[in-house]
């Protein structure tokens, strides 16, 4: 079935019948070839039974256009779905979401001021130890004279040093 003449006689059975010319040429080349009859025969009745089957209904030339379309309408109708109700905000499944959030949120941040503030409850007892430490070591010797140091901030108002000041400028 490699012969030019007989593929070109089967292409043209399958668009329409062959002519008389055709048909006596297809036959010569039978009469050649016995092994490719077989073949032909298979071919022409194949053909035959496609002639019987009814025609497809014909697609409008906008099909593709139309089926777009419809896609749209439906994912349009799907989101308004999802959007109808001005109430559906107001949903218990909305506001039990948003208050678990919240909740969540508020817990971390409490937990973290607790923290911060065990962390600055330290730090000051460890300062207070360190000056008791510090003072315990000095002795007697500020404590007497913390009250006439006292006093002294007491009657006299800081004066400002004029000659720094002047300096300064």
């Amino acid at each position: 079935m490699k012969d030019p003449a007989e593929n070109q006689c089967r292409e043209l059975s399958w668009r329409q019948r062959l002519t008389d010319a055709e048909r006596a040429t297809l036959q010569q080349f039978l009469a050649a070839h016995p092994e490719a009859k077989a073949d032909w025969e298979a071919e022409s009745q194949l053909n035959s039974l496609l002639e019987k089957l009814p025609e497809a209904p014909p697609v409008a030339s906008n099909f593709t256009e139309q089926v777009m379309q419809a896609v749209e309408r439906e994912t349009a109708t799907r989101t308004r779905e999802r959007n109808a109700g001005g109430w559906r905000w107001l949903s218990f499944r909305t506001w039990a979401a948003r208050g678990a959030v919240a909740c969540v949120v508020v817990g971390v941040s409490c937990f973290a001021i607790y923290q911060h503030q065990l962390g600055e409850r330290r730090m000051m007892a460890q300062n207070l130890a360190a000056l008791a430490e510090a003072y315990s070591a000095a002795g007697p010797l500020p404590a007497e004279d913390f009250n006439s140091i006292r006093r002294l901030d007491d009657e006299s108002p800081a004066k400002p040093d004029t000659d720094l000041l002047a300096l300064m400028k």
